[in-house]
């Protein structure tokens, strides 16, 4: 199956929930409907496009609720996208490294995959009045959590903390608004020891527009050089790229999202899509699936062409 028909299963899973959530009952409903609904369910948050709407803007409602929560003391805020996927089948396109005593071969096509990631504030007023820096910190794991025969390893686990600050220019173009620019350092790596040591440091721009119900983010990079001795893989660019364009967009309560980057080399191409789509499904808690395909799904993997589907549950979303 390749990315095309994938994108196609994702958009009609996308529609499907999309004209199931227009359906459900509303808050005006009637309280003989409200009562049939589950006393065990928690608050459903309203739809994403109802909040942008009393906030004016996809961008500008998540800000305000990172406003009203980032000074409390037992609430994180998140950074990017924080989900589970149980089910993560990976097709097997090459050799999938993993820890020395462990062949490729014994490794299991279905995983476990999931994302943690947050943010706090550190100062504001750093570049102008409406900018904030931010320290953030996102961690990726593959776990071979049902292969027993290897005892479960984690297969690899991506840490990446990160420094930012964010602006909010004044511009628009043709309906279109730079709502945000950020300015940031990374580090990525895998905290591995040689020879599957996996890291590199960037400083990058990330240009984030607005238009209607769509949010774009275009985010170039640029990676800090290492010595010899110390460049683990020196060849990562040209499988990761110099940047990552990302669209989400949003239809009611239904979110699609698509990753790209690319090395922007025509004559030895390489580059990576990921396609996924969240849906409401139990109180905060979102339906997700989400397609891989190309370089870089981990550092680990980053120079092994990878075709991945998984399935699970999103507990905090792009927007």
């Amino acid at each position: 199956m390749n990315w095309r028909k994938v994108s196609m299963l994702l958009i009609s899973l996308g529609v499907f929930s999309s004209a199931w959530a227009v359906d459900q009952p509303s808050i005006d409903d009637s309280s003989t409907t409200q009562k049939t609904k589950s006393s065990m369910e928690p608050d459903v948050p309203e739809p994403i496009a109802e909040r942008a709407r009393k906030a004016n803007g996809m961008i500008e409602q998540r800000v305000q609720r990172e406003e009203r929560t980032s000074n409390e003391p037992f609430v994180l805020t998140p950074h990017r996208p924080n989900y589970f996927l149980p089910v993560y089948y990976t097709q097997k396109t090459g050799d999938r490294d993993t820890y020395n005593s462990i062949e490729s071969n014994e490794l299991q096509d279905v995983e476990f995959k999931f994302q943690l990631s947050f943010k706090f504030p550190v100062a504001k007023g750093v570049l102008g009045r409406n900018s904030k820096l931010w320290f953030a910190y996102t961690q990726q794991s593959y776990w071979q959590a049902y292969n027993s025969e290897i005892s479960a390893p984690f297969r690899d686990t991506n840490y990446e903390p990160e420094a930012f600050i964010t602006t909010e220019p004044n511009f628009s173009f043709w309906g279109t608004e730079l709502k945000h620019i950020n300015y940031g350092i990374n580090h990525q790596s895998n905290g591995r020891a040689d020879p599957l040591s996996r890291s590199w440091n960037r400083v990058y721009a990330d240009f984030i527009f607005e238009r209607n119900n769509t949010v774009v983010s275009f985010k170039p990079w640029y990676r800090i050089p290492e010595s010899d001795e110390d460049d683990d893989n020196p060849d990562i660019d040209d499988y990761m790229g110099n940047g990552e364009l990302t669209i989400v967009h949003v239809d009611n309560d239904v979110t699609y999202d698509l990753v790209l980057r690319n090395n922007l080399n025509f004559s030895d191409n390489r580059g990576a899509v990921q396609l996924g789509v969240s849906f409401p499904m139990w109180g905060k808690a979102r339906g997700y699936a989400q397609y891989f395909e190309g370089y870089g799904q981990s550092l680990l993997d980053y120079d092994n062409y990878t075709r991945s589907f998984g399935l699970g549950i999103m507990l905090s979303n792009w927007l």
